[in-house]
């Protein structure tokens, strides 16, 4: 509780009733000389659902030839994840701060994902340089890197809410298939947005599809954070003949669910807040007639532990892709 006797004294028991008080309970002391101190802690009892353990996908790890630009400041994990990309097939530059990144940037090279920390050194700051990547390569995928959570992050105004964020350290196994999954979404908002340049005036006749009469009598959840990819999907799924419900994240899908009925859930897994996984679990345990589709830049699809097996819908995808992963779940319902 303190330190030697005459000695400054310690925060041991403050911070015990700091964090018991924190949390609505209250803290009881006793002590006896010759016998010893007691406390007792009392805290509010929870009526929530215990968190699930979440199973970590451990299927082999899949690279790629994109270019990706590195921006750390520290030589040593600099050289470490230049080279975790190297070996998974990525052309890689490097930069030690944000100002460096910009030159390469600004030199007119093809680059599809930018992969920086979150605090560097000078004046350009990690956010900034995102935001004039995006300028002049508006398809660049960009992930940052921080020892620090994302809330901290994000509530200290360092980065804005909703940006995609590997927490330090990571895995080889991670930090490939974040950035897979992050690439194959840029991808999927490229077709989508091709998609939505070329729409057809002249809609596709489904009348003499099978399975196109099955789809009419059903209704999807469609649960994706990107608008983009979000409205080309509806209208894939519109198109198969689905009556579709939208969400932005998973916490408005739940919303959803609770005042409709629905056949089908196909999620993003990286939603914010609330992961496509996490979604998918609730909807099981809550729902469990419900197929789960997941669609995903990643190359496996987590696994689910009670009921049939969700199936994968791989980023980028289409409507032949879309129809065969629907087909496939439509059986389990």
């Amino acid at each position: 509780m303190s330190t030697n006797l005459g000695a400054i004294q310690g925060l041991g028991l403050s911070m015990v009733y700091g964090f018991v008080k924190q949390t609505g309970g209250h803290v009881k002391i006793y002590s006896e000389v010759g016998q010893g101190t007691t406390i007792r802690m009392y805290l509010p009892r929870s009526s929530g659902q215990e968190d699930v353990q979440v199973a970590i996908i451990d299927g082999p790890v899949e690279g790629g030839p994109e270019t990706i630009l590195v921006t750390e400041d520290d030589e040593g994990v600099r050289a470490t994840v230049v080279e975790m990309l190297q070996e998974l097939g990525y052309r890689v530059l490097k930069a030690p701060d944000a100002s460096a990144a910009l030159t390469i940037l600004e030199s007119g090279m093809p680059i599809d994902m930018l992969f920086t920390d979150v605090v560097m050194p000078g004046p350009l700051k990690s956010a900034e340089l995102a935001r004039k990547a995006k300028e002049r390569l508006p398809s660049i995928a960009v992930l940052f890197t921080s020892a620090y959570t994302e809330n901290s992050i994000v509530h200290g105004g360092r980065l804005d809410p909703g940006v995609q964020l590997l927490s330090k350290p990571y895995t080889r196994e991670a930090l490939a298939r974040k950035i897979r999954h992050l690439l194959n979404n840029e991808k999927q908002v490229a077709l989508s947005a091709e998609k939505s340049e070329n729409i057809d005036p002249d809609p596709r006749d489904n009348t003499g599809d099978a399975s196109s009469e099955q789809a009419a009598s059903r209704r999807v959840l469609l649960v994706e954070d990107n608008a983009l990819i979000r409205m080309s999907d509806a209208d894939m799924l519109a198109d198969l003949g689905y009556e579709v419900l939208e969400a932005e994240s998973a916490e408005e899908g739940l919303q959803i669910l609770e005042q409709a009925g629905v056949e089908i859930l196909v999620t993003d897994l990286g939603l914010p807040v609330m992961s496509g996984e996490e979604l998918a679990r609730e909807v099981r345990r809550r729902w469990p007639h419900i197929g789960i589709v997941f669609a995903t830049g990643m190359n496996e699809a987590p696994s689910l532990e009670d009921g049939p097996a969700a199936v994968l819908l791989r980023k980028p995808h289409g409507p032949d892709e879309l129809k065969t992963a629907l087909d496939a779940v439509l059986p389990l319902t």
